[in-house]
């Protein structure tokens, strides 16, 4: 017969008395709590990447069914990034006075691409936000009933 202190990572410090079988039955447990873990994490890995890739298809078939809101938000962020980098010399060069107004028409067909797919843009993000967010409570609730239950 020994006798066994341990402690855990609280602090906790435990003794018994038994002899070598009851570190074979703890063997067990810790495996058998390792293969369930390994299950129960594998199967949450394949639930969320289902759903994020039901996101992605969800998305793709909006951008499919309005197909020119996805070019007007295409454009206008083109348009964006237009503005927001600097014009080179040679830019400034050859296109002068017509590259100021070509920019400022730009800035106007980028604010009203902008708010006409303002919408749509948020369809698609709250879509996606909340199967990413079920996905996660999903997650967080598996693992943590898998936790209590060990």
């Amino acid at each position: 017969m020994t006798t066994t202190t341990t402690t855990d990572r609280s602090g906790t410090t435990t003794s018994g008395t038994g002899t070598g079988t009851d570190s074979a039955g703890l063997r067990s447990r810790a495996s058998e709590a390792y293969s369930s873990t390994k299950e129960r994490t594998s199967a949450l890995y394949g639930t969320a990447r289902e759903r994020a890739s039901s996101a992605v298809s969800t998305s793709r078939d909006t951008i499919e069914s309005n197909p020119v809101v996805a070019i007007a938000g295409g454009l206008a962020i083109g348009a964006i990034l237009g503005a927001v980098l600097p014009t080179s010399r040679r830019e400034q060069e050859l296109l002068g006075d017509v590259g100021s107004r070509v920019n400022d028409a730009a800035k106007g067909v980028a604010s009203q691409a902008v708010e006409a797919g303002k919408s749509q843009v948020d369809e698609l993000r709250s879509s996606a936000l909340q199967k990413v967010g079920e996905a996660v409570v999903d997650a967080v609730s598996t693992s943590t009933g898998a936790g209590k239950s060990q």
